[in-house]
């Protein structure tokens, strides 16, 4: 082949890439869109790849439900799954992360598959009054910082009741500077601290403190559920005539399973008899993960 031959059939081959390309670059004709066709393929460079455009946002409303919600109210949770899930909708309780995830475009059998990723999520919170005595579940404090718990907290009291605990709280702050030198039980089931001070005339003085053994509480694990009763017993120690006090809860981690055991059937019960789907299963385990398609 001649070098004129070359030159003619290397421009020949140019002309018909710059016409791909200029093809390519025409816009395309306008395409109506719908839900069935909102999906444009165009041949970019026939020789080469193809471009696939989604124009999903240029409709008014999506192609299906997607996307994820956080709800941290019990029956917030179920009201929404209610109103979103269908025949296809699962629910997935995990104690370890006080969690319940419903996958409302869940699998509904082997042959008809969803894509798992439209969920809703009950995150459980722990209720204020749960945390204060969680974080002072087998502490010591001062004699008057026990004193404020027991009044800041006294409405929580059932057994014995608020009032009788605001006395002890009235006492100890009474006596502030008093060195303890005692603590027996008594046969009522309450532990008697003696001690002695001085008065403002110089003068000693002595006396005791009844305070509860042991004592019961009515706090909800979860933010949300209603409360339930908690037993804790009373915990003291003496220094050098310094009194440090605190209490001891009572297997608060049986507590909090058994609440989230009662959450499961409250939850179950709520999504019965669906409008669109009948009753929704509640599984205890971890959710299934989302499809994702073939790139």
């Amino acid at each position: 082949m001649t070098s004129t031959e070359l030159v003619d059939e290397g421009s020949h081959a140019l002309v018909e890439s710059l016409a791909r390309r200029v093809e390519a670059a025409t816009p395309p004709e306008p395409y109506p869109l719908d839900t069935t066709s909102n999906v444009v393929v165009r041949v970019l460079r026939s020789d080469e790849q193809l471009h696939a455009t989604n124009f999903e946002g240029w409709l008014p409303d999506p192609v299906r439900p997607r996307g994820n919600a956080t709800l941290h109210d019990p029956s917030s949770f179920v009201d929404y799954v209610r109103r979103l899930g269908d025949g296809y909708t699962t629910v997935w309780g995990t104690e370890k992360d006080a969690r319940f995830t419903a996958v409302l475009n869940d699998h509904a059998d082997n042959e008809n598959a969803g894509w798992r990723d439209h969920t809703a999520v009950l995150q459980l919170q722990d209720d204020p009054d749960w945390l204060a005595f969680a974080r002072h579940d087998g502490k010591y404090l001062t004699q008057v910082q026990f004193a404020e718990f027991l009044q800041d907290y006294a409405t929580v009291f059932i057994q014995p009741d608020g009032a009788s605990l605001l006395e002890v709280a009235l006492e100890f702050k009474a006596h502030k500077k008093a060195e303890y030198s005692s603590a027996i039980n008594l046969d009522t089931g309450d532990v008697q601290l003696s001690y002695s001070e001085e008065t403002k005339a110089k003068t000693p003085k002595a006396g005791q403190i009844d305070v509860p053994r042991e004592f019961v509480v009515a706090i909800a694990p979860f933010l949300g559920m209603p409360p339930v009763q908690v037993a804790a017993r009373l915990r003291w120690s003496l220094d050098d005539g310094q009194l440090s006090i605190g209490f001891k809860l009572h297997r608060p981690d049986l507590v909090k399973r058994d609440a989230f055991a009662e959450l499961c059937t409250v939850i179950r019960d709520g999504l019965k008899d669906t409008p669109r789907g009948g009753d929704m299963p509640v599984h205890l385990g971890t959710p299934p993960q989302p499809v994702r398609p073939h790139n």
